[in-house]
């Protein structure tokens, strides 16, 4: 395993998402789910052949119409330690994505208000349709853009305000919906809901353009791609596991990133601010 070495924190819950992983691809296979690395996750594995030394999240896209295959059917997969959330299973979960996560592992988020306790993750996003046509594209996306706002807005309590790649209008527009707090008026899952629908308007399948909206937030439209894209893959190592991502890794990770094979400076690194709370090996004595 080439994960961090100098970390012993990072380097801990390197191993436990790993494990998740690990365990998810598994079921990728029995469910027969097409899937994708997406963002830092694809970095790593072109760049560093596994987590980038500082990242502390796996994330990873499924085309819409196998998404919610997935996510109807995830349950009866999943071991003892493993659990699925979703916007709107009545957990604590206010993201628009899913996570599978385990259950007796948890992380302190540093960053936001709450600095709020969850358990150990891996992110799952839907890979959606856009319109073909480039006027009704720019005008989905600016709808896409003010609901994915007053999302945000709804549960700013919740937001990690101080990532380093957010804009200098999404820093203002932060600070004054926490001196102003407007959040009260919109409710988080009807803004979800109202995401959902703009989010399923265009069908993956019938689609040339395609998108991981609800990706980083500095990634938005960086993530909007012809669909062919995706229609040719390739197998990459991630630690000791082989995972599936797009063959044209190069044309993906300058789209995200640039010249992504430059190091980040130090202060730019680990933006969700995360460190363990507590590790709990019961599963792994019972399992």
């Amino acid at each position: 395993m080439k994960i961090d070495k100098n970390n012993s924190n990072l380097n801990t819950l390197q191993k436990e998402i790993l494990d998740i992983f690990s365990q998810l691809l598994l079921i990728f296979d029995n469910m027969n789910i097409t899937y994708y690395i997406q963002g830092g996750t694809m970095l790593g594995a072109v760049r560093h052949q596994g987590f980038i030394p500082w990242d502390d999240d796996i994330d990873i896209a499924i085309p819409r119409e196998q998404y919610k295959y997935f996510l109807n059917n995830a349950e009866r997969y999943l071991g003892k330690n493993l659990e699925l959330r979703v916007y709107d299973d009545n957990s604590d979960h206010h993201y628009y994505f899913s996570r599978i996560v385990n259950k007796n592992h948890q992380v302190k988020r540093l960053g936001s208000k709450d600095n709020r306790i969850e358990n150990v993750w891996v992110d799952i996003f839907p890979l959606d349709g856009m319109p073909s046509g480039r006027i009704k594209r720019e005008i989905h996306k600016g709808r896409l853009l003010v609901n994915r706002l007053l999302y945000h807005i709804s549960c700013l309590e919740k937001v990690n305000t101080k990532r380093p790649d957010r804009s200098f209008l999404e820093k203002v527009i932060i600070k004054a919906a926490s001196v102003i707090p407007v959040g009260k008026y919109f409710n988080t899952n009807n803004q979800l809901i109202k995401l959902d629908k703009l989010l399923t308007k265009y069908p993956y399948e019938k689609s040339d353009w395609v998108i991981n909206f609800m990706g980083q937030t500095s990634y938005k439209f960086n993530e909007l791609f012809p669909k062919k894209i995706y229609s040719s893959c390739e197998e990459y190592n991630f630690e000791n596991l082989k995972v599936i991502g797009p063959k044209e890794y190069d044309i993906y990770l300058r789209t995200l990133y640039g010249d992504y094979m430059k190091l980040p400076k130090e202060k730019d690194r680990n933006a969700h601010k995360t460190i363990i709370v507590e590790v709990d090996r019961d599963d792994e004595r019972n399992s």
